[in-house]
């Protein structure tokens, strides 16, 4: 069904029932910036008895969930309106006047409301009732408060401010920066699940670096992620240009403009980008955000546990052992803090413990084996790519400007030929069939389920993708010389 079809249908079930209608929020803010809303919120003032029963008749709802907290009614419609997203109706009935209900909203732009009736694609501004001028608030790029009680009416605002401003790319009014500020300590009020949310939505957007440098200025980033502010004025060895706060904002960013493939930069142009690795970071990963929104968190915790580990030697040498151990255990208590789901936690923790390790591939080869590739891909799987580019982000911000152009070719070259040959290597055993089961293995050397078996086959598979062993009989030869040398050792 088509929008403009869609909420004419539901006005004529208001008004039909002696009711009046209103779209709000979210709806008018995305349509007056040019995108395309995710969801349709509307405001009745009427029976609800009446109206609502209706609406779910004549639009085909699939599923209604009634939010008692915040009283609205929740409705599903079995697939998105014809060219746009939307496949959800937030309903919320009133008893007085729309004007109240907009003075209770967080902000300006989140505070205009359309009378149903006067619904078309092309509305003006005039049909708007907009008693905390939104509109100019959208023109000039800003996300303003409506009162200075909007954070203790609700402390999740806080994050939101930023969250908005961060998708929308505007910027936050001084005076409600203040008030943030101010109010920042309500943060920890709320579901840490809520913050999680958030935060992980203000990381999902372009300069996110920036945004996380707001939180931080705004006394918000130390209640969501105080050990972050550890890691301010923690210095490292010659070899980092920054301390490790901005060693690690630094990383952030450049992971995310390395996600941003080679835009004509005489740096990033030299890292590796293909459609495959574009479609890699921009799959699903967790419920709603893509594998490089991941990738981005893992980037900004990655070194969270150097103020923990930090060592100086007599010689005056800085060390910080096993930081990425350690990192990985902190950052899954962080992120259980934040109730986080379980595959994020575990994604930012693998990164965190193998980030150390391309650097270690690269040093004192020109380039690693292909044995040794195989081995760190069987290990890592999906996640190797998201190590190496987490590597990559990680060699530009500790060089900052003091980057060489000619060592960062030689790094990115060698991240290249790892990934190129890795996707050889897994082409080369797809394009051909299965050399050998764990079933033909125990029957021709008559061995049971076990480690044994399992070493066996691990063991074929690799020098199968090396090119090593190709068919069926070189794959029990091969089996039989392990055995040989297994039953040697015993």
């Amino acid at each position: 069904m088509e929008l403009t079809n869609f909420i004419n249908i539901i006005n004529k079930s208001i008004t039909s029932n002696e009711g009046k209608g209103y779209l709000v929020g979210g709806f008018i803010r995305d349509t007056l910036v040019k995108r395309s809303p995710k969801d349709i919120d509307i405001i009745i003032k009427g029976p609800k008895s009446a109206i609502l029963p209706e609406i779910v008749s004549s639009t085909g709802v699939t599923n209604i969930f009634n939010d008692s907290r915040n009283d609205i009614t929740k409705l599903t419609i079995s697939e998105p309106l014809a060219d746009t997203q939307i496949s959800e109706i937030d309903i919320k009935f009133i008893e007085g006047e729309i004007y109240a209900n907009l003075s209770l909203r967080d902000f300006s732009i989140n505070a205009m409301a359309l009378d149903l009736s006067h619904y078309s694609t092309n509305y003006s501004h005039q049909d708007l009732i907009d008693p905390f001028a939104g509109i100019k608030d959208i023109q000039t790029k800003t996300i303003r408060i409506i009162n200075t009680s909007a954070f203790v009416d609700n402390p999740i605002r806080l994050l939101r401010a930023i969250r908005l401003a961060s998708s929308l790319r505007f910027n936050i009014h001084p005076q409600t920066a203040r008030q943030i500020k101010q109010d920042s300590h309500l943060i920890l009020s709320i579901p840490q699940e809520g913050v999680g949310i958030e935060f992980l939505q203000i990381l999902s957007n372009n300069n996110a670096k920036t945004h996380i440098e707001i939180l931080d200025r705004l006394s918000l980033l130390e209640h969501v992620i105080p050990e972050l502010a550890l890691t301010k004025g923690v210095t490292q060895p010659k070899e980092h240009y920054w301390d490790v706060w901005n060693h690690n904002l630094h990383c952030l960013d450049h992971a995310e403009k390395l996600m941003l493939g080679h835009q004509n930069s005489p740096i990033y142009s030299m890292s590796p980008w293909t459609k495959e690795l574009e479609d890699h970071f921009n799959q699903l990963f967790s419920t709603t955000h893509t594998r490089g929104t991941h990738l981005k968190l893992a980037s900004l915790l990655h070194d969270i546990a150097k103020p923990n580990t930090k060592t100086v030697e007599d010689s005056g040498r800085t060390r910080f052992p096993d930081h990425e151990h350690v990192g990985a255990d902190m950052s899954s208590v962080i992120l259980k803090r934040l109730k986080m789901e379980t595959v994020t936690i575990n994604y930012v923790s693998t990164l965190i413990t193998h980030h150390l390790r391309p650097h270690h591939m690269q040093q004192g080869v020109l380039e690693p084996t292909r044995k040794a590739i195989y081995r760190y891909f069987n290990e890592l799987k999906s996640e190797g790519t998201d190590v190496l580019f987490l590597h990559l982000a990680d060699y530009l911000s500790a060089k900052g400007p003091q980057l060489t152009i000619s060592d960062w070719a030689t790094r990115a070259k060698m991240m290249s030929h790892v990934i190129d040959t890795h996707s050889e290597q897994v082409s080369e055993v797809y394009k051909t069939p299965m050399l050998i089961n764990g079933n033909d293995l125990m029957t021709e050397f008559n061995i049971e389920p076990g480690p044994v078996l399992g070493r066996l086959l691990a063991d074929i598979n690799e020098q199968h993708a090396l090119g090593n062993v190709n068919t069926t009989s070189e794959a029990i030869d091969h089996a039989r010389q392990i055995l040989n040398t297994i039953q040697g050792q015993q």
